[in-house]
């Protein structure tokens, strides 16, 4: 019995082995010691053999088999006892390899780390537990063609990097996110130089599950929901026209500040926001607050059970200082501009349905500025786009769409026009859940004279707007 135990025990080790590389070495250790015990085991077994024999030979010389005695099994030597001493603790150090080895595989649920990558730009993870990290990025190579009656210093074409960004978002448990975001393509370098911006840094903690939720630090403020989406996730090349030219401010944009936000209802069907921030940020800037006020913006969200429609209303309030507002095209070209100083009143709203391979999106926004010579100033803009996936999807399908897009300067302007009007069609061609290319063709009237482009009466230009996206 003993001799297949030690058998047992030796096929064990051997297991061991195989099985955990990373205890090779410990385990290839105790399987020689093991080697060697069952070399003296069985030489053990030999000696007791012979004992047994000269026993039984004794008992038959002296007749003793008639008399019943009960039976005594055989007594090993000292020296078997200590060699099954030295079997047992080998047989705990084995199954102390074992659990230690066990420590290290990952199956075991001794240590749960995960990694691997989300398809359709989701990026790389690390997961362990309720902490996850995920890295993700995209880069967007574009060229624009344009009209050579815009006087730009490009003339007619331009090759760029319209963002180049990385993005790092760290889950802590269920209520803590961390999302710091870096771009590379930043438009605040000079001519011949590079620059990286900081465009997000910021903290989401739940307060009380999805009902309440805290953010803090630089983010998108959420008045516009067309600015709210990922860059790599919009429709069209650029947003609007009426949004670019608050952009210039800098206003509405990716702001310095805090917001609370969070889900009512059953279904999540509403969705709210309350933020305040300095109110002169803007994605690749880092700008400290340049004056006494702040900037509060408040909204209100509707969203079907199935999310293919929602509905929007938001406010914004803010003081800007002396600044000149500027009527800017699809390609952020200035057309008109007025000085305004002072307080700034806003409302929006935004309207999206989908059905089908249909979708139909619009938003729209008015503001009140005042101006320095205590008039005021309004801004009012916005876009209507209905869609249509000729097949497939965003993960692999052809998309056309179409965009009528108007920008509204109500203001003393002189000799200059005051509005623009844009039509933009547009083709979106997603190669694969990663890889998308964009192609918008649009027209740009200008209802009058413009002193900044030189026209000196009304005028349409063409522009071609080409993007390749990747992202992962």
């Amino acid at each position: 019995m003993k001799k297949y135990c030690c058998k047992a025990i030796l096929i064990t080790g051997t297991t061991l082995f195989i099985l955990n590389p990373l205890c090779a070495a410990q385990a290839q250790d105790v399987m020689q010691e093991l080697q060697a015990l069952k070399t003296r085991q069985d030489n053990l077994e030999d000696e007791n053999k012979a004992l047994k024999e000269q026993v039984a030979h004794l008992k038959s010389n002296y007749k003793v088999s008639a008399i019943k005695q009960p039976f005594e099994p055989e007594r090993l030597s000292d020296n078997s006892l200590n060699l099954q001493k030295k079997v047992d603790n080998l047989s705990v150090r084995l199954k102390d390899v074992e659990e230690k080895g066990t420590a290290f595989d990952p199956a075991a649920g001794q240590n749960d780390i995960e990694t691997g990558y989300n398809e359709g730009g989701g990026g790389f993870y690390v997961r362990e537990g309720d902490n996850q990290l995920r890295v993700l990025g995209y880069v967007q190579n574009n060229l624009t063609i344009s009209d050579s009656a815009l006087n730009r210093s490009d003339e007619n074409g331009d090759f760029f990097i319209r963002r180049a960004r990385l993005d790092f978002l760290a889950n802590l448990g269920e209520n803590v996110e961390l999302l710091v975001e870096i771009d590379g393509g930043a438009g605040t370098a000079t001519p011949g130089a590079s620059d990286f911006a900081l465009v997000e840094a910021r903290t989401n903690i739940k307060l009380l599950d999805d009902d309440l939720q805290l953010r803090a630090g630089k983010f998108t403020s959420q008045f516009s929901t067309e600015n709210a989406r990922s860059s790599r996730s919009i429709d069209t090349i650029e947003r609007y026209m009426a949004l670019n030219s608050l952009f210039l401010l800098p206003a509405v944009d990716v702001q310095f500040g805090a917001m609370l936000h969070g889900y009512l209802g059953g279904n999540n069907n509403w969705w709210y926001s309350a933020g305040v921030y300095n109110g002169n940020g803007r994605a690749n800037d880092n700008l400290s607050d340049d004056n006494g006020d702040k900037e509060v913006q408040t909204k209100l969200t509707y969203l079907s059970d199935d999310k293919n429609f929602s509905a929007s209303l938001a406010l914004d309030y803010s003081t800007e200082e002396q600044q000149n507002l500027q009527l800017s095209d699809l390609g952020f070209n200035s057309y008109v501009s007025v000085p305004v100083d002072g307080e700034r009143k806003g409302i929006g709203g935004d309207v999206y349905f989908k059905e089908g391979p249909w979708s139909f999106r619009s938003e729209g926004m008015a503001f009140q500025f005042d101006g320095v010579n205590e008039d005021n100033v309004g801004l009012y803009g916005g876009f209507i786009q209905p869609s249509y996936f000729l097949y497939g999807d965003q993960n692999n399908g052809l998309e056309l769409l179409w965009r009528g897009d108007i920008a509204h300067i109500d203001a003393d302007t002189g000799n200059n026009g005051d509005t623009i009007f844009a039509s933009t069609a547009g083709v979106n061609w997603f190669i694969n859940p990663n890889t998308r290319l964009q192609l918008n063709g649009i027209l740009t009237h200008f209802d009058g004279p413009s002193a900044i482009r030189g026209f000196d009466g009304e005028r349409t230009i063409p522009m071609l707007q080409t993007e390749l996206q990747l992202k992962f």
